[in-house]
C-alpha cells in the first residue's frame, strides 16, 4: 500500500462525497496542526415555542470535520490526538443561550495501526452539556480510517460518522 496515494484518494472522496452545505478548505492550520481537510457546517434556525410560534430568536448548531494523515498509530499517538481533539473542541465550540449542539469530528487516516489502539478508541468519550447561560451540548467523534484494511473504527459517539465514512473507504 502506498500511504500517500491512499490518503489523497480518501481526502478527495470525503471532500466530494459530503453534504454540499459544508464549507471546506484543504491544508489548514487548526490549533497548531495541519489538517488536510477542514469542513464546517453551520445552521441557524428561528427558535419557536412548541415548534409553531416564533420567539424572535434563533438557535445555532455546528459540525466541524478535520482530516489528518497519521502514517503510524499506536496508543501514545492516539492519546496525543485525543488531547488535541479536546483542545480543538474547547477552542471551536462557543456555547451561548442560543446554542443547540456542536460536533467535532476528527478523522485520522492511518497506515499502520496497533490492535490495542482500536480497543482504547472505543472507550474515549467527551460529551458536554452546557448550563448557566450557556445551552446545548457538544461531543467529540474520533474516527480511525485504517487504510490497510479499508475499515473505519470510531469512539462511542462516532457510529454516525462511521456510517458516513465507510462507503468512502
Amino acid at each position: 500500500m502506498d500511504f500517500s496515494t491512499e490518503f489523497v484518494v480518501l481526502r478527495d472522496k470525503l471532500l466530494n462525497g459530503q453534504d454540499p452545505h459544508f464549507r471546506s478548505q484543504q491544508n489548514v492550520q487548526v490549533s497548531g496542526r495541519m489538517a488536510a481537510l477542514l469542513s464546517v457546517f453551520n445552521s441557524r434556525t428561528p427558535r419557536k415555542i412548541l415548534g409553531l410560534m416564533p420567539t424572535g430568536g434563533t438557535s445555532h448548531a455546528h459540525e466541524y470535520r478535520l482530516l489528518f494523515a497519521v502514517p503510524s498509530l499506536d496508543e501514545q499517538t492516539l492519546d496525543d490526538w485525543w488531547k488535541y481533539a479536546q483542545q480543538v473542541s474547547a477552542e471551536l465550540v462557543k456555547p451561548d443561550e442560543n446554542h443547540d449542539f456542536s460536533l467535532l469530528s476528527v478523522i485520522l487516516a492511518a497506515g499502520e495501526t496497533d490492535k490495542s489502539v482500536l480497543k482504547k478508541l472505543k472507550k474515549l468519550s467527551d460529551e458536554r452539556k452546557y448550563q448557566s447561560g450557556k445551552h446545548g451540548w457538544s461531543s467529540i467523534r474520533l474516527a480511525v480510517v485504517d487504510l490497510d484494511t479499508h475499515k473505519v473504527h470510531t469512539n462511542r459517539m462516532g457510529d454516525s460518522l462511521k456510517n458516513i465514512l465507510q462507503p468512502l473507504v
